[in-house]
């Protein structure tokens, strides 16, 4: 059960009909009008928010020249790790492997090949530990480029939700994805004089070129992204709606109530040209 908007009385399974039994007033129109104004108040500053988010999320995402080259470049720190940063290699009787330091390589380990992880940890000691120490060390460092390119990848994808803050994070990133890059040549350099030094048929260690490119390849994400950064993107939105997707965040944490807000919330020139447009409309008819 209820009570009557209006004189606060308890109504009963009996009272069916529209009308209060105590004051009498009509129960189903009572506060229409103030219900409609405020329906109409949250629509505005709902949909104005709305706008106001798709229009940055639109911007966020490709706003400028640069957000464009951005997202455009996001994935190639990724891709450029198709290209092997070195190779260790175990030529072996009926057992002939190949470890190379680059993606194809990582998923032929970690998707069907993992018993060489036992194997490599085994030969990391002894006679040739120099040399697949080096191996498995540049293994290592593809894996974190590897991490890092996946990172600088969803970053870029998701910047619309804070521009300046994700730019910084892809920046940070990329960085970090040239640092490890600039150690992954230096283990490739390490790992080929090893296999020199050692000059044994069997197990020999190549240098790639993968670092030198993947080194690059972060180094252009962390330039666009850091102009980016910089320069921010311009947003230009409708007539009001900035302010009032303002307002509707002040009404949704409760600073401010819909009923203490006029009506439309915020005037602008479209406002003010449906309101004179009503007025001549209802003036005419009175007329």
């Amino acid at each position: 059960m209820s009570n009557c908007p209006h004189c606060d009385k308890r109504l009963r399974f009996t009272d069916w009909r529209p009308n209060c039994p105590s004051c009498g007033v009509n129960l189903m129109f009572y506060g229409f009008e103030e219900r409609f104004y405020e329906d109409a108040k949250r629509s505005e500053l709902s949909m104005a928010g709305m706008r106001v988010g798709s229009k940055r999320m639109k911007a966020g995402l490709a706003g400028s020249l640069w957000a464009k080259v951005r997202l455009c470049i996001c994935f190639v720190p990724l891709a450029s790790l198709l290209l092997p940063w070195g190779s260790l290699q175990a030529q072996l009787p009926f057992a002939a492997q190949k470890w190379q330091a680059g993606i194809l390589g990582l998923a032929n380990i970690f998707t069907g090949n993992l018993d060489v992880v036992p194997y490599l940890q085994s030969m990391w000691g002894g006679q040739f530990g120099n040399l697949f120490r080096m191996g498995i060390l540049l293994l290592g460092a593809t894996v974190l480029a590897a991490l890092l390119g996946l990172l600088v990848l969803l970053f870029s994808l998701f910047s619309f939700l804070k521009l300046q803050r994700m730019s910084t994070a892809v920046v940070v990133t990329s960085l970090l994805g040239m640092l490890v890059s600039a150690g992954g040549l230096v283990l490739g350099i390490l790992l080929q004089r090893a296999s020199g030094t050692l000059a044994n048929p069997l197990f020999t260690g190549t240098l790639g070129f993968g670092a030198p490119l993947s080194f690059v390849m972060f180094a252009c994400t962390a330039t666009a992204n850091l102009i980016l950064r910089k320069r921010g993107i311009q947003v230009e939105f409708a007539e009001g709606d900035e302010e009032r997707a303002a307002i509707y965040i002040r009404v949704k944490a409760g600073e401010i109530k819909l009923e203490d807000l006029p009506y439309p919330v915020v005037e602008t020139a479209a406002t003010r040209e449906l309101e004179a447009a009503i007025e001549k409309e209802i003036g005419g008819e009175q007329a």
